[in-house]
């Protein structure tokens, strides 16, 4: 406090009042007496600084209080006694009570405060921690930074950190009882704390918080051996202390037993048994009594008694189960057990595993019972059976029995049940196999089916033909004979799935026929037969050659042609005739049919009958191989008779002198004089007519004069059809002179006038039949009398 301040110091004790008398001392020397317990000091002095103590009757001093009066510009006040959770409030006050701005405060030189402080700074819950020697800085009024003196501060513990104790007088050992204390301190001045205990083991809660220090553990066992500690807490604030970890050691009377079994290893059918319960006393209780019982799966097979052994004369597998024993402390009743012991009772193991097949060496042909017997040589009790194939991964059959032998039967081989087999046995000891025995299954071959490489079944004559045979199923090796018409051409033997061939080469006819193989591989009922495939060779045409019915190709107009086209050798040929180079049935104008297979057949020859004859022989094994056989060319002359000729000779001037004659009428009637000349040409229709010789350049059409009286104008063409007969024409040549002509005419050039004749019916139907109905409608025979082609 400052100079001048006043102060209240007050006496407490257990009995205290307001109305007790009290005794005062400072600095251990005697004050002041007053008759309450309190003492006034009303504006301090410098001397009053110093400790102050109070006494009250029959009890003795109190602790002293530091009471300090200060000169000092700031000085730092706190509460004189702090406890642990109190707020401590710290206050920097000026000379004064003048303003003090820009305060720090410091605990032991460190400043604690945050930046921004008034002039008190508070800590919440104090701790022990934060005891030690505190002071402030402050500016007061204008004057520069001032400190204050430093001020020690203690915070008091309201409990000590407890420690946890053993209570118990006896040691902990097995089958004792334990009892942990939680030891702790209160402040005097704090004597009415409320406080709560909590107990661990290994930190974890073991007795949850009460108000009571003390855990007990009625009869303690190994597994109550572990690190304790404890915790106390005061409930009304949130002080809380924990203890060191006590190491609390049960000590064991006897080890836990272990159930062992006596002499071999393996408990056999029919093989004594002895099982021993073990244990190990501790040195320190060598005298312990102990008793010992057994159990089987949990049930008791022998009750307690002092021996550690239990014995079976000879066991049997309702004997195997899970074993365990129990070893009791008869005077501090322990009871320790034993794990579990699984006893399995073993049969005989199996021994001597065989694999036995029917038929014999595994040889089996498909659709035949195949029989797998799997045996043993030794092996007591039910004995399981299992059959097993190479890659097949599960077993093929399970079986158990009480016998040393099963059967597996397949009732129909088939081709899949080819391969490695072996079987296992096993009495639940151990699983033996047999050796490997290897199965073959015979497949009888299918019908083979032959196939021949000609397209459509037939070849000609030089090929060569591959000829395949192949049965779908069946085992191999696969012999393959091939026939013709039942005669054995050749074999193959196929060792792998596939096709046996033979390739044949073509020389003649003789090679058409039935084809067949056959497929054998010793399996079944014998050899398998194909179908027949046939196979037809075609001779290729060749020695094309035309004959004819006369001695001499030299025939009479009105005379039969018959014409025979053959060939030396060709399978089915086919003939085709040309005339001059012509296809028959292209050409026009002849008159003739068409041919008739090999034959050629005009019943009436004509002129135009006349020229090159040739035919051509042909067969084919497809459109793309055509075999040709040309033959040599056939030269046929026709001749006329003389009446025939004279016709014709008188004909035509007759024609050209009505032309003349016509002509010169009209130029006579136009002032001119006619000059004509006349000639006469046949022409045959062995060209077409576009290579008919034309008449010459300049020929013009009689209408061309400027006529229209004339009836009838014939006009200058060429027939109107293609290959329409025999033609004859006249030209007329007219030389015109100058005299007479009407005024303003001009001179013409030389002009010609033509006439074309042909003979009627000359054009035949090509076919026989229309032919033949042609020649009954004609009105008159055929002759070599022309007539005038009317102009269009």
């Amino acid at each position: 406090m400052f100079e001048g301040d006043s102060v209240t110091l007050t006496c407490r004790g257990p009995h205290s009042s307001g109305r007790t008398h009290t005794s005062w001392y400072l600095e251990g020397q005697s004050l002041n007496s007053t008759e309450t317990n309190i003492l006034h000091i009303k504006a301090a002095e410098v001397k009053d600084t110093g400790k102050y103590q109070c006494q009250t009757s029959g009890f003795t001093r109190s602790d002293p209080v530091q009471l300090t009066v200060s000169e000092d510009w700031l000085i730092l006040q706190i509460p004189y006694t702090v406890f642990e959770g109190d707020q401590l409030v710290l206050r920097c006050r000026g000379w004064k009570d003048r303003t003090v701005s820009d305060v720090r405060y410091y605990r032991n030189g460190t400043d604690i405060a945050p930046s921004h402080t008034s002039s008190s700074y508070t800590i919440q819950q104090a701790k022990t921690t934060d005891s030690g020697g505190y002071h402030c800085t402050g500016s007061v009024g204008f004057d520069l930074s001032k400190m204050s003196p430093m001020v020690p501060i203690s915070v008091q513990e309201l409990f000590s950190t407890p420690e946890l104790r053993v209570a118990s007088s006896t040691e902990t050992s097995e089958g004792s009882p334990l009892t942990l204390k939680c030891v702790t301190q209160l402040n005097p001045q704090k004597p009415d704390l409320w406080l709560q205990y909590t107990f661990y083991k290994s930190r974890r809660i073991v007795k949850r918080p009460t108000s009571s220090p003390v855990y007990q553990i009625a009869k303690v066992g190994l597994t109550n051996s572990g690190l304790y500690s404890c915790a106390v807490r005061m409930m009304t604030s949130s002080i809380r202390k924990q203890s060191p970890e006590l190491n609390v050691q049960v000590k064991q009377l006897f080890s836990t037993p272990e159930l062992r079994v006596a002499g071999s290893a393996e408990a056999r059918e029919g093989s004594p048994l002895t099982l021993q319960c073990v244990t190990q006393l501790s040195p320190w209780k060598s005298d312990l009594w102990l008793q010992y019982s057994f159990y089987k799966n949990g049930t008791i097979v022998k009750g307690l008694m002092s021996s550690s052994m239990y014995q079976i004369a000879k066991v049997g597998l309702t004997d195997s189960g899970l074993y365990s024993c129990m070893v009791r402390a008869v005077t501090s009743d322990i009871w320790k057990q034993s794990p579990k012991l699984n006893i399995e009772v073993k049969r005989v193991p199996v021994s001597g595993v065989t694999l036995g097949v029917q038929p014999r060496h595994g040889q089996v042909v498909a659709g035949e019972q195949l029989v797998l017997s799997c045996s043993v040589a030794a092996g007591t009790g039910p004995l399981t059976f299992s059959w097993h194939r190479e890659g097949s991964g599960l077993a093929l059959w399970t079986a158990t029995l009480r016998t040393w032998r099963a059967d597996y039967e397949i009732p129909a081989a088939m081709e899949s049940d080819a391969g490695e087999y072996y079987c296992a046995a096993s009495n639940g000891h151990n699983l033996v196999l047999s050796p490997r025995v290897t199965v073959t299954v015979w497949v009888p071959v299918s019908s083979p089916v032959l196939t021949l490489s000609a397209a459509g079944s037939w070849a000609a004559i030089g090929d060569a033909v591959e000829i395949q045979c192949e049965s779908h199923h069946g085992s191999v090796p696969v012999v393959y004979r091939f026939h013709h018409e039942g005669a054995l051409l050749g074999t193959r033997t196929v060792s792998a799935y596939g096709p046996g061939s033979i390739t044949i080469n073509l020389t003649s006819e003789s090679d058409s026929g039935a084809y067949s193989c056959e497929a054998d591989n010793g399996v079944g009922d014998g050899p398998q037969r194909s179908a027949l495939s046939h196979l037809a060779v075609l001779v290729p045409v060749a020695g094309a050659t035309i004959t004819t019915d006369r001695a001499q190709p030299v025939l009479m107009v009105g005379e039969s042609l018959n014409l025979s086209c053959s060939v030396q050798v060709g399978t089915d040929p086919v003939f085709r005739w040309l005339h001059n180079a012509q296809e028959l049935d292209a050409a026009s104008g002849l008159g003739l049919p068409s041919p008739v297979g090999h034959v050629l057949y005009v019943e009436s020859v004509q002129l135009g009958h006349a020229g090159n004859y040739q035919c051509i022989a042909s067969n084919q094994l497809s459109p793309q191989r055509v075999f040709l056989a040309p033959s040599e060319i056939l030269v046929i002359t026709v001749r006329g008779d003389v009446r025939a000729q004279v016709a014709v000779g008188v004909t035509v001037p007759i024609l050209c002198l009505v032309a003349a004659a016509a002509a010169a009428i009209f130029y006579i009637r136009h002032w001119q004089k006619a000059e004509e000349t006349c000639f006469s040409a046949w022409r045959r229709s062995t060209l077409d007519p576009e290579q008919q010789e034309p008449p010459p350049q300049e020929l013009s059409p009689l209408a061309a004069v400027g006529s229209s009286k004339l009836d009838p104008t014939y006009g200058n063409v060429y027939p109107q059809e293609q290959g329409s007969g025999d033609v004859v024409y006249s030209v007329v040549s007219i030389k015109k002179g100058g005299r007479d002509r009407p005024m303003g005419t001009p001179l013409r050039k030389k002009e010609y006038l033509v006439t074309y004749a042909v003979l009627p019916y000359s054009k035949l139907p090509r076919d026989s039949a229309t032919r033949a109905r042609a020649s009954e409608e004609r009105d008159q025979p055929m002759s070599d009398i022309y007539e005038n082609i009317l102009r269009p």
